[in-house]
């Protein structure tokens, strides 16, 4: 279904973006070149929870929804310097709901997969930030739909990055009951980029290093699977 991301252009992708990245304050600038492919591929991000739902709140107080949409746009930012076509699910802090709606987090997630399915994209991911209420609990994961076999493939090549590039991530993928997953019309994928219930990882997730650090492990997941599942 895929094609392979070439080599040359690679090179070139992850040059530029360290260059952005070297040159920017928070999220990394775009960057444009002749030498970059157009888009051939088409990813959903969607920044989990927005609006009046704060998502998981950190011990000290950090809204889980704040920092979803953070990761999302700075991912968003080196998926396309790689010439992948993203499109954002929500691109700022309002909620997804209808402002009328009796139940707002079921219009919320009905129109997260309303946009997916007009995107129609190769695949989906889904941001997101743990907790729980042990605070030693650490660690980025992967979740994946069980029936979905793409999806279990995709997560266990973004595990895979995760766990070579950040300190600290759970040791595998898993299989995750979300709703977004089992609701979407196309593969997904769900990420927990950390626990905000521990205060480590909470103060690791303020840190634009840390979100560059995550979006650049995602980035490579991507690539990995795009290069281990795709055709000339």
């Amino acid at each position: 279904m895929f094609k392979t991301i070439k080599l040359k252009n690679l090179i070139i992708a992850i040059s530029l973006i360290v260059a952005s990245i070297l040159c920017s304050i928070g999220i990394v600038s775009v960057v444009e070149s002749k030498n970059i492919p157009r888009p051939k591929y088409v990813i959903v991000l969607d920044a989990g929870h927005g609006g009046r739902d704060d998502g998981s709140i950190g011990v000290t107080g950090t809204k889980e929804s704040e920092i979803n949409l953070k990761i999302a746009r700075t991912l968003k930012v080196y998926l396309e310097t790689l010439g992948i076509k993203v499109i954002l699910t929500r691109s700022d802090g309002n909620g997804l709901y209808d402002a009328n709606a009796q139940n707002f987090k079921v219009s919320d997630m009905e129109k997260r997969v309303e946009i997916i399915g007009k995107a129609n994209p190769d695949m989906v991911i889904s941001i997101h930030c743990n907790a729980y209420i042990d605070s030693t609990q650490i660690g980025a994961q992967a979740f994946f739909q069980e029936s979905d076999k793409t999806s279990e493939a995709f997560a266990e090549c973004l595990q895979s990055q995760l766990i070579s590039q950040i300190e600290n991530a759970r040791k595998s993928h898993s299989k995750g009951d979300y709703y977004l997953l089992k609701e979407s019309p196309c593969s997904a994928v769900l990420v927990e980029c950390g626990y905000l219930s521990n205060p480590s990882e909470e103060k690791l997730l303020n840190s634009v290093a840390y979100q560059n650090k995550i979006s650049y492990a995602i980035m490579c997941g991507v690539v990995k699977y795009f290069n281990l599942c795709g055709n000339d």
